[in-house]
């Protein structure tokens, strides 16, 4: 997962500061994996506080053996939960999610928790891909584990603002036609 997925997260970190740079004191990653987002969020913004939430002890772990030396400083805080647990982070300026999405089985109840830790004019930042754009076995086997695929950037508009989301802005990585993954950002209303 680390390698897969390594080029997607320089990315998508690289959009998210672009957009709010110099905004975020307090960052959470929901899913942190095995911590390369995490990595590149802490080259990124340097004088952040950040948390890596992953339900996975095992991804905790690799987390946490990749970004040692922050997690030794207390800059980086690693937490078993979910988006249910970051009430006890809050008020918090950015949450990063990626390619998490598909396993909010309630996706509107999830990005109303999110919504709900976030500063007033606090951003949410989703990595994704649709599912035409899915692997074969992806879009085959997601469903069958109960899990929600996304057919149009226009799915996830809706329930990013029905949550309180504004401002969105989408972005592909690579074309149109083949990309390699997606961002949606917003910010949350006041």
């Amino acid at each position: 997962m680390a390698r897969s997925n390594a080029d997607f997260n320089k990315w998508f970190v690289a959009q998210i500061k672009s957009e709010c740079d110099g905004e975020v004191g307090r960052i959470v990653e929901l899913g942190s994996g095995p911590g390369v987002g995490l990595e590149e969020t802490l080259e990124a913004f340097p004088s952040a506080r950040v948390w890596g939430v992953d339900p996975s002890s095992e991804m905790l772990a690799q987390s946490r053996r990749r970004n040692l030396d922050h997690a030794r400083s207390g800059k980086l805080t690693l937490i078993s939960g979910d988006p249910e647990s970051l009430q006890a982070l809050a008020p918090i300026d950015l949450v990063l999610a990626s390619h998490v999405l598909y396993f909010w089985h309630q996706p509107a109840l999830e990005l109303t928790r999110i919504r709900d830790a976030l500063r007033p004019g606090g951003w949410l930042a989703l990595g994704y891909q649709l599912r035409p754009n899915m692997p074969p076995v992806s879009q085959k086997n997601f469903p069958r584990e109960g899990h929600l695929l996304y057919e149009s950037d226009d799915h996830l508009s809706v329930l990013l603002s029905a949550a309180g989301f504004k401002n969105l802005k989408f972005v592909v990585k690579g074309p149109s036609d083949a990309p390699e993954g997606r961002l949606a950002i917003g910010r949350r209303g006041e």
